[in-house]
């Protein structure tokens, strides 16, 4: 959860020139493009140091304090845009929000625990949701959904609803959302038949049955 006194702050400067040259520009010079807008107040075109911003982004950080222009904006992260590779951050939106106003955010879902159904041969997990849209309070964002998947057993499937979500967080997903299943790798029997026959000695293409004998070598 991020309380008021662990909210970061974060010192923005306003952009006088807009457009993907200038946003290239302050990208070079460390620096990251991004926009403020909503409640009903005109958009700020924004940047701030790369580094420190990366950094709690890592962190699974949402909720910033943003100081321009001689002005104080709490704001909610509500889009990153990424390079074509999904590796560099090129540009942030976010928004103004209330610290006492409820909040939509996408948070990463964990799976955590030795599900017991992966003990059985052949069998493979796997995750079908990795995040998940929640609504809470701006201040009661966790950093992440954990999903326990220790009792889960082989061809059977977890769903939103056996999650057990924090306290005042809802998901806007249906319950019956699969997010994680086991099953069982089968294997076709064709592959089996060929396993065997790879077993037996392999034929010599070409091989003389017997080695023909001295008269007729001579021949």
């Amino acid at each position: 959860m991020t309380s008021t006194s662990q909210i970061p702050q974060i010192q923005a400067d306003l952009r006088d020139r807009l457009g993907s040259r200038h946003a290239y520009r302050l990208r070079c010079a460390g620096r990251m493009p991004a926009v403020i807008y909503g409640h009903k107040k005109d958009p700020l075109h924004i940047s701030f140091e790369s580094k420190p911003m990366l950094g709690w982004l890592h962190q699974n950080n949402h909720v910033f304090e943003v100081a321009v222009d001689g002005q104080s904006e709490t704001c909610l992260i509500k889009d990153i845009q990424w390079d074509y590779l999904g590796t560099t951050v090129m540009h942030l939106d976010l928004t103004r929000i209330d610290l006492t106003e409820r909040v939509s955010v996408q948070i990463d879902l964990e799976l955590t625990g030795e599900a017991v159904g992966l003990k059985e041969a052949g069998a493979f997990l796997t995750q079908a949701v990795t995040q998940i849209e929640i609504e809470c309070l701006a201040t009661e964002i966790p950093e992440n959904i954990k999903a326990d998947v220790s009792e889960l057993e082989a061809d059977k499937s977890l769903t939103l609803e056996q999650i057990t979500l924090p306290t005042g967080v809802t998901c806007k997903l249906v319950p019956s959302t699969i997010i994680a299943s086991i099953t069982i790798a089968v294997v076709p029997e064709d592959d089996e038949e060929e396993a065997e026959a790879g077993e037996d000695e392999p034929e010599v293409i070409g091989k003389p049955d017997e080695e023909p004998d001295a008269e007729s070598k001579k021949e």
